[in-house]
Parts: C-alpha cells; sequence; structure tokens
C-alpha cells in the first residue's frame, strides 16, 4: 500500500529556534525512529510537521535536517505558517509558535484515517507501533499513553532497537494517569518540595481541580492523543486560543469527553518515550513548572492556569452543541483551512 494512502498521520509542530536545547538533533531521532518503525510494521503512514513562522536568521527545517527517502509505507509532508500569517494573531509578540493552532493545520489537511498529535521530541516504543499497525482501532475513541521522560543522550546513530533499549534504561519520570503511583515520581515529588516548600500548595489546589473534571489520562496529552481522521474533524480540532499553549490539550480531552467521545488507555509497554530537554521550556513537573510560570509571568505571555482549564472546560460543556452533540468551539476555519500554506513533499 502506497504512502500516499496513509492509515495513519502523525502530525507535530515546530520551528528552527532550539526551543529547549538541542532541538534538531531530537526532531532528528523522532524522525528517524518513525521512518525505521513505520517500514518495519509496514504501517502506511504521513508525517505531517508544521513548520510554524520560521527564524528569518536561520535554516528551514527542510534545509536543517536530515529527511528518508519515501517508501511505499513513509512520506513526510512539511507545512510552513509563514510570519505574516503568524502575525495577525492575538499575542504574536510575545508567542513566536502556537502550538495547538499549528497541530490543527496539520489536521485538517492530514490524509491518514487515524490522526495523532504529538511533539518533536517523542519515540514511540515499538509494542505501541505494532499495535497501530493491526489496523484495530476504532472510531469514537480517544486513545492515550504514558509518557516516560528519559535522558537526552540517545544514541543518534544507533539502530532503532539500541535506542529503545536506552530509553528503557535512562528513565527519569513516567507520567501516567495518576503520576503519584510511581515511586520514581515519588521520590522527584518530595525532592522538589523540599527544594520549594510553595509547591506543596500548588500540587494540593491542582488535586482538588481534579475532582472537578472527568477522570481522564491528562499527563502528557499533548505529546500523545490518537483519533480517527472523522472524529478529529467533527470536534474541528483543539481550542484554537491565541494563548501558550499549557493546558489546552487538557481543555481538548475534556470537551471531546463531554462530546460522547470515549477514552481508551493503551497500558504498558504502549507508551512513548519523551527526550529530555531544558527545565522551564515545557511542562515538566516540578521545578520545570515552577520555572516555567515565572518565563511566561516574567514575558507577560498569557497562559491558562489549572484553575481557568477547570472553568473554562465547564463553560464548554454548556456551550452549545451541533445535531449531533459535539461542542462547538472553533469556527468552521479552523486549522486555517481557508489559508493557501505553502507545502513540500520531503
Amino acid at each position: 500500500m502506497p504512502a500516499k494512502t496513509p492509515f495513519l498521520s502523525i502530525v507535530a509542530v515546530s520551528r528552527n529556534d532550539n526551543h529547549g536545547g538541542e532541538l534538531l538533533p531530537r526532531m532528528q531521532v523522532f524522525i528517524d525512529c518513525l521512518n525505521e518503525q513505520v517500514n518495519r510494521h509496514h504501517l502506511p503512514a504521513e508525517l505531517i510537521i508544521v513548520e510554524w513562522n520560521p527564524p528569518e536568521d536561520r535554516p528551514s527545517l527542510q534545509q536543517a535536517l536530515s529527511w528518508p527517502s519515501p517508501t511505499d509505507w513513509f512520506s513526510v509532508r512539511l507545512i510552513t505558517v509563514p510570519k505574516e500569517m503568524h502575525k495577525k494573531l492575538k499575542n504574536a509578540d510575545k508567542i513566536s509558535l502556537f502550538q495547538m493552532i499549528g497541530k490543527n493545520v496539520g489536521i485538517r489537511r492530514a490524509r491518514g484515517k487515524f490522526i495523532v498529535a504529538t511533539n518533536i521530541d517523542i519515540i514511540f516504543s515499538d509494542d505501541l507501533m505494532q499495535t497501530i499497525a493491526r489496523k484495530e482501532l476504532e472510531p469514537g475513541y480517544f486513545y492515550r499513553v504514558d509518557r516516560i521522560d528519559v535522558d537526552s543522550a540517545i544514541p543518534a546513530d544507533k539502530p532503532l532497537d539500541e535506542k529503545l533499549e536506552y530509553c528503557r534504561n535512562h528513565i527519569i519520570r513516567i507520567n501516567s494517569r495518576y503520576y503519584v503511583t510511581s515511586i520514581a515520581n515519588l521520590k522527584a515529588l518530595f525532592t522538589d518540595i523540599a527544594h520549594n516548600p510553595t509547591l506543596l500548595g500548588y500540587y494540593f489546589k491542582n488535586m482538588l481541580y481534579k475532582l472537578r473534571i472527568p477522570r481522564l489520562h491528562y499527563n502528557a496529552c499533548g505529546d500523545f492523543t490518537l483519533m480517527a481522521k472523522e472524529d478529529w474533524d467533527a470536534l474541528r480540532g483543539y481550542p484554537e486560543l491565541e494563548i501558550f499553549s499549557l493546558h489546552i490539550d487538557s481543555l481538548f480531552l475534556m470537551t471531546a469527553y463531554f462530546s460522547g467521545y470515549t477514552e481508551r488507555a493503551l497500558s504498558a509497554p504502549h507508551e512513548i518515550y519523551h527526550i529530555e530537554h531544558s527545565l522551564g521550556s515545557g511542562i515538566t513537573p516540578g521545578e520545570g513548572q515552577k520555572r516555567l510560570f515565572e518565563r511566561l509571568d516574567m514575558q507577560g505571555t498569557p497562559y491558562l492556569s489549572w484553575r481557568e482549564c477547570v472553568r473554562l472546560a465547564a463553560e464548554y460543556r454548556n456551550k452549545r452543541r451541533n445535531p449531533a452533540g459535539i461542542v462547538e468551539y472553533n469556527t468552521e476555519s479552523w486549522g486555517l483551512h481557508e489559508e493557501d500554506l505553502p507545502e513540500a513533499i520531503l
């Protein structure tokens, strides 16, 4: 089966700005592992990378990375959202990349029967990829897995199996449905609180807010949410809030649930590995969260707190729904559908 009729579309967003440090090497590992896996398991797949607001003083992703040759199973599409389009959005002067709107760009244009929204520093376990390749996924569900954070020194020049073995042996933390069920996570949590006691109140408030929402697998959901293309389209993708991407992925899960979709959380060894990056560049538990919030507040960058996310989810639950019972929060032009965006087939 040719890759031009993919079963799976893998959507991620990036730009060559070295976000989190060593961004290009992390991206290269992500691309190389996907290429090996889909060819190994004969899974017709396309990788869609949305390059958002490319920096003018750096090479494009097409120039900066090594791209695999297309095969019967794997192809790569690079869709660009230019600076001129970025500048039309609110807060464009404070936020250089609108991650969830970017993912919607890829989701809206995806050709696969199923779509997984992920990020550019993720490696799928081989068990997970093998399960997807069986093509037993069903519409009406959103699929979730645990994210395992691993040391960044992955041997980039080694084959897939050695990379996966490295990940299994260099675990930092496990982002499971219930974070505190892991002994390693508990130790890290207590260490963070010992260094910064104010985190105790933060964690306690978050726990209280979680009592008000559906019991879903929210942890690291922006790194892996898998649904049928028809369901992504029915929901109109992620809420297109023109703010930093924090918690928008969780808000999407809640509204999908309110719209009648059911979660299927796959158990280990169906998991993804996340290549660790600099603290404060993303939503890393503990001290990493503290640094991220401090940076956003200092820059005046708007974002959703967890409390605001829960409040907005309740507001969405009571919003007008279409005849199919789907909560409507985006317009019909979601994913910049009316824009003619440059696309390269690599």
